[in-house]
């Protein structure tokens, strides 16, 4: 199980080190809760000496958004959903390297919640469907 661990954070931080070069990771990054912050710990590369802890928060919190969004938006419920998945998912690192690409594309947004940045940069990475019941009228999602 850890040599399984170790190589997973391995081969993270590898496909890692193909995004350009970013600065490393701060203890300031772990608290600060902006789309700056988890970003940062999202690009962190092999070199970083943080860069299990950073992969790991990172992973996580992309991870904990997309299963809350998920249990509001349940099939049948009253939640319209704000993103919709491909299916298959796209794997973890696929989703990673798009939000920090998204973040480097989108710097008005450094400073907004961690999560409402996430959201953005779902919402524009897997558009829903116009909803079949609203002709003509697109529903409201973050910009």
């Amino acid at each position: 199980m850890q040599v399984i661990l170790k190589t997973a954070v391995l081969a993270v931080a590898l496909g890692a080190a193909t995004l350009p070069a970013a600065a490393q990771v701060t203890p300031d990054n772990f608290a600060g809760g902006r789309v700056s912050d988890l970003a940062a710990l999202c690009a962190a590369g092999p070199s970083d000496p943080n860069v299990v802890a950073a992969v790991n928060f990172c992973h996580g919190f992309l991870m904990a958004t997309g299963q809350f969004h998920a249990a509001l938006t349940r099939p049948g419920g009253r939640i319209a959903p704000l993103f919709c998945p491909a299916s298959p998912l796209p794997t973890i690192a696929a989703i990673t390297a798009g939000f920090v690409d998204w973040a480097r594309a989108n710097p008005q947004h450094g400073g907004d919640s961690a999560v409402e940045g996430v959201v953005r940069f779902a919402t524009a990475a897997s558009p829903c469907p116009p909803p079949a019941n609203r002709r003509g009228r697109a529903a409201a999602r973050p910009q």
